[in-house]
């Protein structure tokens, strides 16, 4: 493909599934699946978009809008078409489209080499966005039992309160899709916490994760066979960064939608 090649940008179609999940495993991004973009599809399809260089597709960007504030990710273009610039044209597409939503504050992560393209859009570090992979045994807890479909109105009321906005259709699909992989903690009758996870590329990728009583990193750093990876920067574009900042969240689901 030339330098010269025409670029373009269209939404994404269910027919576009096999590319955008294709080029997360090619960057190895292994917390990504199909089901992940099948999901912000069915969310909100006027916010997927697919960059074309000719008749090549050559990248992928999802703009994810809560009620309040919007969130950018799964921004990847193929590597052979990066020097056409596919990636600043994706970004400044979800970025329009979550503006003329009127929304308070539009988030990300964003990788280490990409930080001052972002705060030159705007953006401004929060905090660092820490990522941890690795092997452990699971154990049982009398306390700790697979989420019933009729709590699930509690568990999204609460989430909205933790995590700020609301994420009600990821949790509801989740719970649909993975239901042996979205479990709460108990106690004297009450939930106290809930964790839902979902299949990746050869792992599971865990969150969102919640508990009343949270010390996230000291517990995650000194948890046996799992080890702390290069870390993202939570960015926002608007007044407040409140959206994902509670103490009760450990992990708030994906660096792709918040």
């Amino acid at each position: 493909m030339g330098a010269t090649a025409t670029v373009s940008i269209r939404g994404m179609t269910t027919a576009d599934l096999d590319f955008a999940t294709a080029l997360t495993r090619a960057a190895g991004w292994a917390s990504e699946s199909m089901d992940s973009f099948a999901a912000f599809l069915a969310h909100d399809a006027s916010g997927c978009f697919i960059a074309e260089a000719g008749e090549e597709k050559a990248g992928v960007c999802v703009a994810t809008r809560y009620s309040r504030h919007g969130f950018i990710g799964e921004l990847i273009v193929s590597k052979h078409l990066r020097v056409l610039g596919i990636g600043q044209l994706l970004f400044q597409k979800a970025l329009d489209h979550l503006l003329a939503a009127g929304l308070e504050n539009i988030l990300l992560d964003g990788d280490l080499n990409a930080v001052s393209f972002y705060e030159k859009m705007g953006f401004r570090k929060v905090c660092r966005s820490l990522r941890f992979r690795g092997k452990f045994k699971g154990k049982k807890y009398d306390h700790i039992r697979a989420l019933r479909p009729e709590e699930l109105d509690r568990v999204c009321g609460l989430d909205g309160e933790f995590f700020g906005d609301d994420r009600s259709f990821f949790l509801r699909r989740r719970l649909e899709s993975f239901p042996r992989k979205c479990l709460v903690a108990e106690r004297e009758g009450q939930i106290r916490g809930w964790i839902m996870a979902r299949p990746g590329d050869g792992l599971l990728a865990v969150g969102p994760w919640a508990a009343l009583a949270a010390e996230a990193v000291r517990l995650l750093r000194s948890w046996p066979g799992l080890q702390e990876g290069i870390h993202s920067w939570r960015m926002v574009r608007g007044p407040s960064a409140r959206l994902g900042d509670h103490p009760a969240l450990y992990a708030i689901g994906s660096g792709a939608k918040g």
